[in-house]
């Protein structure tokens, strides 16, 4: 069942968003409705997500340093709208033509919140979630900040830092086990990881109304010019030449999927819900 007020919600999130025209946040060009489907016109990111593209490629810090950069000026940009993501990974961040990153899917985002504001609704994807969304306690921005710490570990390492089949396992291994880091990693990225995935989210790397300058400030980005990044001037590790499509017209598992039929009948109620879409 797709309820209208979340539909409706995703939609003026989109909005807001797209309207603030930042660099690595999706935009919405539109929607439209048929009499048994809702569309969202998204902007086109050829590249593809993130998750596929480390599996072809071998991401050095510095590459690593300018995608976890283009993500921290996302999140500053969303935390600025009074967004807080809930479910920042890997398969929602996609490349663009010129190789750089963007936000994507607020399917789960709650906007209208403030820095010190809190909510206890548990939601995510499980192996990205901070310990204070397990303990429902209430979490606020810094749980985003958490996200992208393991999605830092992942793009350096290639794997996750709590990752078990069984719920539980996993849900206590966030809680309590430390994180495991190889020795060849720098120190800088070291401790990047480390302070983001601080499991007290008040004293987490990103947590507060500066949280984006902490982080921006940190050595990892010592070679990082902000600004320039910002105006799109730093050329991407990757770029996708003109016929460098990562979803190929000629290959049959990217060809534009057919839509699945309506699971039953849409009463006219329904309908009626979603009119104006």
């Amino acid at each position: 069942m797709i309820y209208p007020y979340s539909v409706f919600h995703e939609k003026e999130i989109l909005q807001r968003v797209s309207s603030a025209e930042h660099p690595f946040l999706v935009s919405l060009h539109g929607t439209f409705q048929t009499a048994s489907h809702l569309f969202y016109v998204m902007e086109y990111l050829p590249g593809g997500d993130m998750l596929d593209f480390i599996k072809s490629v071998e991401l050095e810090e510095p590459d690593v340093m300018f995608y976890t950069a283009c993500i921290v000026l996302g999140l500053e940009a969303l935390h600025q709208l009074g967004i807080v993501h809930r479910d920042l990974k890997l398969e929602n961040l996609l490349l663009d033509r010129d190789g750089y990153l963007k936000i994507v899917d607020f399917g789960l985002s709650k906007d209208r919140f403030g820095y010190s504001d809190r909510t206890n609704t548990m939601c995510g994807t499980k192996t990205y979630m901070a310990p204070e969304i397990y303990l429902k306690l209430g979490y606020g921005m810094a749980a985003d900040w958490w996200a992208l710490g393991i999605t830092v570990y992942v793009m350096l390492l290639y794997e996750l830092p709590f990752n078990h089949k069984d719920p539980v396992e996993q849900m206590m291994s966030i809680l309590y086990d430390d994180i495991s880091l190889p020795e060849d990693l720098s120190e800088d990225a070291s401790t990047l990881i480390k302070e983001l995935l601080e499991k007290d989210p008040e004293f987490r790397l990103g947590s507060g109304d500066a949280g984006a300058e902490m982080v921006k400030e940190h050595p990892f980005f010592k070679d990082m010019d902000w600004d320039h990044l910002l105006q799109r001037r730093i050329t991407a590790p990757y770029v996708l030449e003109n016929d460098d499509h990562l979803e190929s017209q000629e290959d049959p598992g990217c060809q534009a999927p057919a839509l699945p039929p309506p699971a039953a009948r849409i009463p006219s109620e329904l309908q009626e819900a979603f009119r104006g879409f």
